[in-house]
């Protein structure tokens, strides 16, 4: 059996080879055009031979040329001038292809007919020799495309694809046929019909091997590897499936056209991440030389590598040419997991951590151990609904923990420290974009105290929207509501966000962090926002749904935190570009001097566990433009 599969393979590997031999040109249709015209001359000079018994005397031998000419020009023209003369498929040339080419060859014939009878003073040519040139045409240019279908056939045929065997009945049958060998998924052996009279004849040229009750032998008699149900409604399709399902085959339902528009099946597909990409999105590409000299020959740490934005980046760095990548994370299923997609290479050290970056020993032990020249902080409390709830644990997470590193950069003479931020720290009407803004605050601050000492950590931060795919991304919730029959549930009717793919958006943060910066903020090119609905609405309908009839979709009403628009930067901010098109830079305002006694009292105040009001109260003392929506603050939170 081995040698045979090999054997198969092998003639496989030689028909694609002359397969590849055969130029594309051969395939156009102004080639077509110029073989239909040889074709045309050659069923003449046929024409002339069968009528004069292939002696044609010397005085018709001079119209035969002249006439040759008239129908060489004629019979691509008019195969050109008739409505999809040329657009119909040759690989695909069937019965019906045929009597369309034979109804428009018809009026040349006829034409050429009424001008032998009608002008006088042409060359005489017989009538018999334009009738068998119709004829002899037609069959050569069949044969020209049947030969194209047949060497395309012959190409694919061989190929290895599971033996399948359709079961339906006399409808469905034939129309199935087609279907599976137009797209080459299957190799068909033999149909299986409920109807008794048909057991034995054969339907699109395949045989009706016998009834649904005679499956299982057929099955192992044959070989068979898929069952197709040719039809949603049959009334075998229970035993078929339990018959299929004993000797562990899949069994596939390919509905039929009523099945369809009756609206008794269906359709749907898996969608995949990069078909929600905006269409102006530009694919991920090679890494810029800025990045790849930035990154060479460097110890580069990522905070939060267990996450989807996390693991990214060090997906994209370990494809550098680092010496050494050190992966920290609190979650170490994340990072097992992690270790096992990053392929380690020679030379290069992939280190993995498990801990908290908001303990001090953890940071500083992983800083003082490893050395890194790069640090790209992705370590985030995310989920705004769930910070409401959980004020205390947003700003240890996001602030004290970004503070820990900061200042462990400095000590360690890290080369680069770049902070991942989000659109939400623009004007921040929740928790979690507070304590980002807040975190890009103290990185500034960070910066701005260290420049006149001799610090040679350049801090940055960079900013973007919504990811597709993320683990807070709308996407996978919106695929598994569709997968469940829906409804799609959104917050509100007119929200927007910015998306973008993680590969791209970690793109971006990587030549971002080549810059020199001084606490300067970066911000992605997002392209233009998008309507929620309008976004729920192109998933359901790339799943092959109708958004409305077949999933629903229900206005839940906002979430605490949430905002209808986010923003990229305030208004009164300095926005400059970059060295890199997709990237710009957003000039960071003067830090105010009480701003560090007042990160001090946060710091406090969530260590001991106070409550999420006063949080919310100390957060709207600092000077990050926080602004809750419904949040009840005291009196004097408001006045400072």
């Amino acid at each position: 059996m081995e040698h045979l599969r090999g054997t198969k393979t092998r003639g496989v590997g030689r028909l694609e080879k002359y397969a590849k031999l055969i130029p594309p040109w051969i395939f156009h249709r102004n080639v077509q055009t110029l073989l239909d015209a040889l074709t045309a001359a050659i069923a003449m000079i046929a024409a002339y031979a069968l009528r004069f018994d292939f002696d044609i005397p010397p005085k018709m031998q001079h119209s035969m040329w002249i006439w040759l000419c008239v129908l060489t020009f004629l019979r691509p023209l008019s195969l050109r001038l008739t409505r999809s003369g040329y657009q119909s498929t040759w690989r695909f040339f069937n019965v019906g292809d045929g009597l369309r080419l034979a109804l428009r060859s018809v009026p040349v014939t006829i034409f050429l007919l009424l001008m032998r009878w009608l002008v006088p003073g042409i060359p005489v040519v017989p009538y018999s020799v334009l009738i068998m040139e119709f004829i002899v045409f037609l069959g050569f240019a069949s044969g020209l495309r049947v030969t194209r279908r047949l060497a395309h056939e012959a190409i694919y045929k061989a190929a290895p694809r599971p033996r399948a065997l359709i079961v339906g009945n006399e409808t469905t049958l034939a129309t199935s046929v087609g279907y599976l060998r137009s797209w080459r998924e299957a190799q068909v052996i033999g149909l299986v019909s409920e109807d008794n009279r048909l057991i034995g004849i054969h339907i699109a040229g395949l045989p009706v091997l016998g009834h649904p009750e005679s499956l299982p032998s057929l099955l192992a008699a044959h070989q068979i590897e898929v069952v197709v149900l040719s039809g949603a409604n049959l009334k075998c399709a229970a035993q078929v499936i339990r018959d299929a399902t004993r000797f562990d085959l899949q069994v596939h339902i390919l509905p039929s056209g009523s099945d369809l528009m009756q609206g008794n099946v269906r359709v749907s597909r898996t969608v995949s991440i990069d078909q929600l990409a905006q269409a102006n999105s530009e694919s991920v590409s090679e890494p810029h030389p800025a990045v790849v000299s930035c990154f060479n020959a460097r110890t580069v740490l990522v905070t939060g590598a267990g996450g989807s934005i996390g693991s990214e980046i060090a997906r994209q760095v370990a494809a550098l040419n680092v010496d050494r990548l050190v992966v920290l994370d609190q979650d170490e299923n994340s990072i097992f997991e992690l270790m096992h997609q990053i392929e380690s290479r020679e030379g290069r050290e992939i280190v993995p951590v498990v801990g908290n970056i908001r303990d001090h020993e953890t940071v500083y032990r992983t800083f003082d151990r490893y050395r890194p020249h790069v640090t790209l902080h992705a370590a985030a409390y995310k989920h705004v609904p769930v910070m409401e709830g959980n004020c205390c644990e947003a700003v240890l997470n996001n602030v004290s923990a970004t503070r820990e590193l900061a200042d462990a950069a400095i000590e360690f003479d890290c080369e680069r420290l770049v902070m991942i931020s989000t659109d939400k720290a623009v004007r921040p009407s929740s928790v979690m974009g507070a304590t980002k803004r807040a975190a890009e605050m103290l990185i500034q601050q960070r910066a701005d105290a260290s420049t006149g000492s001799g610090c040679k950590t350049h801090f940055a931060c960079v900013r973007f929207g919504n990811v597709l795919g993320s683990r807070g991304s709308v996407v996978p919730i919106f695929l598994r509501q569709i997968a469940a029959g829906g409804p799609v549930t959104i917050t509100h009717e007119e929200m927007t966000r910015y998306f973008m793919t993680i590969p791209q958006a970690v793109q971006l943060v990587l030549q971002a962090a080549t810059l020199a910066s001084c606490g300067d903020v970066y911000m992605l090119d997002m392209g233009d926002p998008v309507r929620i609905i309008d976004f729920a609405k192109d998933i359901i309908r790339l799943a092959g749904l109708r958004p409305g009839k077949d999933i629903d979709i229900k206005v839940v009403g906002k979430r605490p935190g949430e905002k209808l628009h986010e923003q990229l930067w305030r208004e009164d901010a300095l926005v400059t570009a970059t060295e890199f098109r997709n990237v710009f830079q957003v000039k960071a305002a003067p830090v105010l001097a009480s701003f560090p006694k007042l990160l001090a009292e946060l710091d406090q105040a969530a260590r001991t566990r106070q409550s999420d009001t006063a949080i919310q109260e100390l957060l709207y003392r600092l000077p990050i433009d926080y602004s809750p929506e419904g949040a009840e603050l005291a009196p004097m939170a408001i006045a400072n």
